[in-house]
């Protein structure tokens, strides 16, 4: 293990057992595809939940709350194969305007291709992205800041800024999860969809018992969310002055 990870660290991940490649040849040709659905999808899903929970919060009980803690249920409960094949069924068949499966040929063609599947992988996310926005703006809605804000007769506009700005590192810490969790989704997203990824790479090379691919994808796959994790601690020392000033103070 220790050879192997020794040779790891330089980037030579052995050879594929079943392609008789390079493992990092291998990765290096479906690494592209993989990383633009991951960013589309949390694109749309941030763009999305984000401010659809802002409004939920702030209009707490009413008609739009209840139109959002609808959608965002819908997306919690649905398997994201479940909701490919319902886009495929619409917007391929029904309503032919997407692509069936494949990555394209490169450029907008291949972000074209990756529409359907990023939205795939957007709904169940944005779901617990939405809630998590929810929860933390209301929070900071029934504080003591923005009531005493309330009390010196500022406006609800500003009384609402005040409350987003106190929530946006909850709000940071749920995209950086949602980040993670998008990145162990693709997997199934990209096996519906035919895509020549790491995900249905990975899922052929536990198929096929491709050790080495495996092994190289695993430490892959722990490294992005370790580098996730850090920069969304790294954050708080600019979204929080309170962080800053106590970091600048030990």
């Amino acid at each position: 293990y220790f050879d192997w990870l020794g040779a790891a660290i330089q980037g030579d991940f052995g050879e594929s057992i079943r392609l008789q490649q390079p493992v990092s040849t291998v990765i290096g040709d479906r690494l592209g595809i993989t990383v633009t659905l991951i960013l589309l999808a949390f694109l749309i899903a941030a763009v999305t939940a984000i401010p659809l929970g802002i409004l939920s919060a702030a209009n707490e009980g009413k008609m739009s709350d209840s139109l959002s803690n609808a959608i965002s249920l819908f997306g919690l409960s649905a398997p994201s194969f479940a909701i490919a094949i319902l886009l495929l069924y619409v917007f391929a068949m029904l309503v032919p305007i997407f692509p069936v499966y494949g990555g394209g040929s490169g450029g907008l063609d291949t972000l074209w291709h990756l529409v359907l599947p990023a939205i795939a992988l957007a709904a169940g996310i944005g779901a617990i992205l939405m809630r998590l926005t929810r929860a933390a703006v209301l929070r900071e809605l029934q504080g003591d800041a923005v009531t005493f804000a309330r009390a010196r007769g500022l406006s609800a506009s500003v009384t609402r800024t005040l409350a987003l700005r106190s929530a946006l590192i909850p709000i940071t810490t749920g995209a950086g999860l949602v980040l993670t969790f998008i990145i162990g989704s693709t997997i199934i997203v990209e096996t519906v969809f035919s895509l020549p990824g790491l995900g249905s790479l990975l899922q052929q090379a536990v198929f096929f018992k491709d050790l080495p691919v495996v092994q190289a994808l695993t430490l892959l796959i722990a490294a992005a969310i370790a580098v996730i994790t850090i920069l969304v601690d790294l954050s708080y020392l600019i979204l929080d002055p309170r962080v800053r000033a106590k970091e600048l103070g030990s």
